[in-house]
């Protein structure tokens, strides 16, 4: 087989794979800025599907990151006293956290995002509820601790964090804040830890920029639609696609 015609695959491969990461982190990001949650718990299982765990949750972190700019915008209205009460226990999480991402196999991390979705979509449609449970249980270091490691070992620390902070805050636009606020701080050490255990590489950080400007439009285009798409149709088929994504991820765990 000619040099050519491998080089001319591989780049079409490439191709392929950068397209598909613009299109997941475009819909992700879309889905977060439509219904306020969700981006890393989207993307991160479907790019796991064809990337290893480790450089997904690591790239995802650069879009997450930059959702917490969003900080700026609503600094007014953040909660800071039930924020602090998280923070020490927080801080504790995102190091272990960055630990168990960096050391556990690809395909026990597959099956911790597999059981995690499993684990959201039971909370939402049945009374089964073992991380409300736990963060009525341990109040604000439980809903730290679980929620940084969460968030640095698969991405997906918000649901702790947002258990904790609506027992706390009764007002919409506060809540709001707050959570944005809590994943913000909670990634600046997930950032340190990535970069400082090389997991957030410069080859990584450039194929995040690939797909950067489809985040800055699903971030645009998620609120010029907010109210225009049936918020309850659109969330439906993001379940759907949160059941399929798991089935698949057992199923590339099992073959």
């Amino acid at each position: 087989m000619r040099p050519g015609f491998l080089l001319h695959k591989d780049l079409f491969i490439l191709c392929m794979i950068t397209a598909l990461i613009f299109i997941i982190i475009t819909f992700a990001f879309f889905a977060q800025s439509l219904l306020g949650f969700g981006g890393g718990l989207i993307c991160i299982p479907l790019l796991s599907l064809f990337m290893p765990v480790q450089d997904v949750v690591s790239m995802v972190m650069i879009y997450q990151f930059s959702m917490g700019l969003l900080i700026f915008s609503t600094f007014k209205q953040i909660q800071w006293p039930s924020i602090l009460r998280m923070l020490p226990a927080m801080v504790l999480g995102v190091c272990i956290g960055i630990v168990l991402l960096k050391y556990l196999q690809a395909d026990v991390m597959r099956g911790i995002l597999a059981g995690y979705i499993i684990l959201h979509l039971l909370r939402k449609h049945t009374s089964f509820d073992p991380l409300g449970r736990l963060i009525k249980w341990g109040d604000a270091h439980l809903a730290g601790f679980l929620g940084g490691m969460l968030n640095a070992m698969i991405g997906g620390g918000g649901p702790a964090f947002i258990l904790f902070l609506k027992e706390k805050i009764d007002i919409t636009s506060q809540f709001r804040a707050s959570i944005i606020a809590t994943l913000m701080i909670s990634n600046i050490p997930r950032a340190i830890g990535a970069i400082g255990t090389g997991m957030l590489t410069p080859d990584l950080a450039i194929t995040a920029m690939y797909a950067y400007p489809g985040f800055l439009l699903a971030l645009y285009m998620g609120q010029k639609l907010h109210n225009k798409i049936p918020q309850e149709t659109f969330f439906k088929a993001v379940e759907v696609l949160l059941a399929c994504s798991a089935t698949l991820l057992i199923f590339k765990i099992v073959t």
